[in-house]
C-alpha cells in the first residue's frame, strides 16, 4: 500500500532547522521506561535508532509509509540496532503487550487530518499503555480558528491566512 509520505522518503532526512533536537528528550524518557518502547510515525528511524542505541532494547516503530519503513530498516542495519518496524495506521494502534512508553516525535500527530482522528489515536494509545506507562508527543501552539477552518484538509504550503494572521491584533 502506498502513502503520501512515500514520495519524499528519500529526502526526509535532509538537514532542517532543529529537526534532531527532540531525539535527546525521547532518549531520556526511554531510558526511564521499564518495558516496551513504541514510536508512532517512526518515519526513517530518526528518533527510534538513537532510542534503541541508548537503551539497548528493541523499539517498535509504526508508520503508514512503506518507503519510510524501508529507509528505517536500512538505517537500523547500518547502526546495528533492532527495530520492529510495522506498517500501520496510528489511529488503529494494537500491541501484543502494553507499552511502558509510546512517543510520537516531530509533530507527527498533527499529520492526522481531523480532530476525530487525533482523538482516536489518543484513545488507542491510552488502551495500549500499561498503568504506569507514558505517552509523549511533540506539537506546536496554533490558532484554533485556523485549525478548525482547515480541519480535514491537507495543504502542502501554508494557507494564505496563516501568513496574513497577526496574533497580536486581538490584543490591541
Amino acid at each position: 500500500m502506498s502513502s503520501w509520505y512515500d514520495a519524499w522518503a528519500d529526502r526526509y532526512d535532509e538537514p532542517s532547522s532543529g529537526a534532531a533536537a527532540d531525539a535527546a528528550f525521547y532518549v531520556a524518557l526511554a531510558c526511564e521506561a521499564d518495558g516496551l518502547l513504541v514510536e508512532l510515525a517512526v518515519g526513517t528511524g530518526r528518533v527510534a535508532i538513537p532510542v534503541a542505541q541508548a537503551t539497548g532494547r528493541r523499539v517498535v516503530g509504526i508508520d503508514s509509509s512503506p518507503a519510510m519503513l524501508a529507509r528505517a530498516r536500512e538505517f537500523a542495519v547500518e547502526e546495528g540496532v533492532e527495530l520492529d518496524l510495522r506498517e500501520g495506521d496510528i489511529r488503529e494502534l494494537e500491541l501484543e503487550e502494553q507499552a511502558a512508553l509510546i512517543y510520537c516525535p516531530g509533530r507527527s500527530l498533527l499529520h492526522l487530518p481531523t480532530w476525530a482522528d487525533r482523538r482516536r489515536c489518543f484513545e488507542r494509545v491510552a488502551a495500549s499503555l500499561h498503568p504506569k506507562g507514558r505517552f509523549a508527543w511533540n506539537a506546536f501552539a496554533f490558532d484554533h480558528q485556523i485549525a478548525s477552518a482547515i480541519d480535514g484538509q491537507h495543504a502542502d504550503a501554508s494557507p494564505a491566512c496563516l501568513c496574513a494572521h497577526d496574533p497580536l491584533q486581538h490584543r490591541r
